[in-house]
C-alpha cells in the first residue's frame, strides 16, 4: 500500500510539472534576484524629406454683383418706361466673363408741328422724323475699377443736321452739327451724327463710399429740372466732366467740374466754342450737391451750380465779331438751391399709396461781365460799350444775375392704379433788361420736356411750345395706370407772365416771332418805357393754355410705344403783339391765329 500511495504521489507531481511549464516562463522558473529595468527611450522619428514648395492659390475669379441688378446709374443715357427699366437691371444673359454688360437701344421719334407761332401769316407745319440708335458696353472688372461706354448716333430721316446752335446749350448736346469757319473763306459743315454720349471710367473704393469718375458723363440730380439728362431730346446732355461722390449711409456728397468750351487749339483741335467760332470762349460748368436721407419719407437736397465763361479780348477791327460779349469781364452763373420731398425711391413715392409732395426753389447769382449805364442816364439803352476799344459806358456798374425759380408738387394715390397730381411752377422775368440786373431765370441744361423723374408728363408740357422763362405755370396730372391697357396721362397747363415787360421765350428760340411782328413771340417791354405809348400794342399776360394727353404702353419688356397729343390756344400776350393796329404794314396787323398743336410717336426698343 505504501508502495502505490508512493507511486501515486510521483505521478501527480510530474503531471503538475508537466502542466506548469505550458503556463510559467522558462525564466520564472528560477527565482533569481534582478535590478529594475529602465524602459529605453525611442530614437527619434526619421527626418522627412524636403517638401516643394506649396503652389499659391489661384484667386476667386471675380464676379460684378451688378450681374442681373444694374444700378440705374448706369442707365441714365435712355428713356424708358419703369417696365423696361427692371427688365434691363435684371437681365443676366447680356453679361459676359461675370464683369462685361452689353446692350443696345434704338428710338425712332415722329414729330408733327401746327402753328407753333400762332400767326396765321407763316408757314404753319413741320414734320420730322429723327432716329437715336445707342449701344453701350459696361465693364466692372474689379471692385476698384468700372468703365461704360455709349456710342450715340442721332439723325434726321431725309435730311442732315448742319447746325445745332440754337440748342446747342454751350456744347453740352454731343451730336449737333456746326459750322467751321475756316480762316474765314468758307463755311464747312461738320455733321457729327455718331459720337460718344457716355465715356467714362469710375476708380471707387470696395464699400462704395468714395467714387472718382472722370470722362463725358451725364449729370442728372433730382427731377432734372435744375441740370438733367435732358433724354426727352434725341441728343441729351453730355458733360466733359471729372466728378466725385463720397457715401455715407444715408448721406451723399458730390464735387464735379466740367469744361464746356475752349478756346485754344492745341494738338490741332478746335472747339465749336472757341472765340474764333463766334462761341462762348473758355468756359467751365463745376458745382456741388449734397443729399440727405433721414427717413423713407423725407429727402433733402442741396446744390450750387456755376457756370463760369472767361473774359473775352478785345479786337481791333469788328470784323465777323460784332458783339460786346468779346469786351465783358468775366460771366459767372451761380445757380444755388434746394429740393425736399418723400418721393426718395427711385423719385417714386415710397408706398404704392398715398400722398407725395416736392418742393424745390433756386436762385441765380454772380455777375455777367457788362457794365451799363444807371436807369435815370440809360433809359433807351443809348450808352452801351464800345465794340472796338472795349470802353464801358459813363458811370457804369456791373450786371448782376437776380434770378430764381420755384416748384411745387403735390399728389395723391388711393389706388395704385391711378393719381391726382397738381404742380405750380414760376420762373422769374425781368421788368427792365437794359439795367443794373438781369432778372430772368435761364434754364441752361435742364430737361426741356416731361421734367418729372420717376413720374413722366408731370413737369413742364410735352409741346415744348412754353418753358420756364418768365412764367407762371399751373398743372394738373391725372395718370390711370393698368398692368395690361397701359399708362394713360391728362396734363392740362396755364400759362402766364410773371412780369408784363419781359417776353414769352418760347423755350430757347424754339417758336419764332414773325418779321410782321418785329421777330418778337408776344407783347413786351424791353427797356420799360412803353407803359403809357398809346402807340404801342397793350401788355398781356396769359400766354398760352395747353392740354396734354399721353399713352405709354409697354406690350414687351423690352419695347414701348409712346404717343403724345397738345392742343395749345395763345392768350392775350400773344393775341396783342400779333393784332396790333398800329403796325406800319397794313397786310400784318391782324396776323393773330390762335390755336397751336403738337403730335408725337416714339418706339423705344432698348436691352
Amino acid at each position: 500500500m505504501y508502495a502505490g500511495n508512493h507511486r501515486m504521489i510521483i505521478g501527480l507531481l510530474w503531471l503538475g510539472i508537466f502542466l506548469t511549464s505550458f503556463t510559467i516562463p522558462l525564466e520564472a522558473q528560477f527565482i533569481t534576484p534582478t535590478k529594475k529595468e529602465v524602459p529605453e527611450t525611442p530614437p527619434p522619428p526619421p527626418t522627412p524629406p524636403p517638401q516643394p514648395p506649396a503652389l499659391p492659390e489661384e484667386p476667386v475669379e471675380y464676379v460684378s454683383p451688378m450681374k442681373g441688378n444694374l444700378s440705374g446709374e448706369y442707365l441714365k443715357s435712355l428713356q424708358v418706361t419703369a417696365k423696361q427699366r427692371k427688365a434691363m437691371q435684371e437681365n443676366t444673359n447680356l453679361w459676359f466673363a461675370d464683369r462685361f454688360r452689353v446692350g443696345f437701344g434704338i428710338r425712332p421719334k415722329a414729330d408733327s408741328l401746327y402753328n407753333t407761332d400762332f400767326d396765321r401769316s407763316t408757314p404753319d407745319n413741320r414734320n420730322t422724323v429723327s432716329n437715336q440708335t445707342q449701344f453701350y458696353i459696361i465693364g466692372d472688372l474689379t471692385p476698384n475699377v468700372l468703365f461704360k461706354i455709349t456710342m450715340q448716333d442721332v439723325r434726321l430721316w431725309g435730311g442732315e443736321i448742319t447746325s445745332g446752335a440754337a440748342d446747342q446749350k454751350f456744347g453740352v448736346i454731343p451730336n449737333g452739327g456746326t459750322l467751321v469757319d475756316t480762316t474765314k473763306q468758307r463755311e464747312v459743315a461738320l455733321n457729327n451724327y455718331t459720337g460718344f454720349r457716355e465715356a467714362f471710367v469710375d476708380l471707387k473704393t470696395t464699400n462704395q463710399m468714395f467714387r472718382v469718375r472722370t470722362g463725358r458723363q451725364i449729370l442728372d440730380y433730382g427731377d432734372g429740372r435744375i441740370l438733367g439728362s435732358r433724354n426727352d431730346s434725341l441728343n441729351g446732355n453730355s458733360f466733359d466732366a471729372v466728378r466725385t461722390t463720397i457715401t455715407i449711409q444715408k448721406q451723399s456728397l458730390d464735387f464735379f467740374g466740367a469744361i464746356i468750351g475752349s478756346e485754344n487749339n492745341a494738338n490741332s483741335m478746335v472747339s465749336n466754342n472757341s472765340t474764333r467760332l463766334g462761341g462762348t470762349g473758355n468756359a467751365s460748368y463745376y458745382g456741388a450737391h449734397y443729399g440727405y436721407k433721414p427717413w423713407e419719407w423725407l429727402g433733402i437736397e442741396v446744390y450750387n451750380f456755376t457756370l463760369y465763361k472767361q473774359k473775352q479780348k478785345a479786337t481791333n477791327t469788328t470784323a465777323n465779331y460784332g458783339s460786346e460779349i468779346y469786351y465783358r469781364g468775366p460771366d459767372q452763373l451761380n445757380t444755388s438751391g434746394f429740393r425736399l420731398t418723400n418721393r426718395t425711391k427711385n423719385n417714386t413715392i415710397a408706398s404704392e399709396t398715398g400722398i407725395d409732395w416736392m418742393v424745390e426753389a433756386a436762385w441765380q447769382t454772380g455777375f455777367n461781365g457788362e457794365r451799363v449805364s444807371p436807369d435815370w442816364l440809360n433809359q433807351t439803352g443809348t450808352y452801351t460799350t464800345d465794340k472796338k476799344t472795349g470802353e464801358p459806358p459813363p458811370l457804369s456798374s456791373r450786371v448782376q444775375y437776380k434770378a430764381n425759380i420755384v416748384a411745387v408738387q403735390l399728389g395723391y394715390t388711393p389706388v395704385k392704379e391711378f393719381r391726382i397730381g397738381v404742380q405750380y411752377v414760376q420762373a422769374s422775368g425781368d421788368p427792365n433788361r437794359n439795367d443794373g440786373s438781369v432778372a430772368t431765370y435761364n434754364p441752361l441744361f435742364a430737361t426741356r420736356r416731361m421734367a418729372g423723374g420717376g413720374m413722366p408728363f408731370s413737369g413742364n408740357g410735352n409741346s415744348g411750345m412754353v418753358f420756364w422763362q418768365n412764367i407762371k405755370d399751373y398743372s394738373v396730372h391725372i395718370k390711370y395706370e393698368s398692368a395690361k391697357w397701359g399708362v394713360f396721362i391728362i396734363n392740362p397747363h396755364w400759362y402766364y407772365k410773371v412780369k408784363l415787360q419781359d417776353g414769352y421765350y418760347d423755350n430757347n428760340n424754339y417758336v419764332a416771332g414773325s418779321k410782321a411782328t418785329g421777330e418778337t413771340a408776344s407783347t413786351e417791354d424791353y427797356y420799360n418805357t412803353e407803359a403809357y405809348n398809346q402807340n404801342r400794342p397793350k401788355l398781356g399776360r396769359h400766354v398760352a393754355t395747353e392740354i396734354n394727353l399721353i399713352y405709354i404702353v409697354t406690350p414687351f419688356e423690352n419695347v414701348s410705344f409712346w404717343f403724345g397729343a397738345s392742343s395749345l390756344y395763345a392768350g392775350d400776350a400773344i393775341r396783342n403783339q400779333k393784332n396790333n393796329p398800329y403796325e406800319t404794314d397794313p397786310y400784318h396787323r391782324y396776323d393773330f391765329k390762335p390755336n397751336s398743336s403738337y403730335f408725337t410717336f416714339q418706339s423705344v426698343f432698348a436691352i
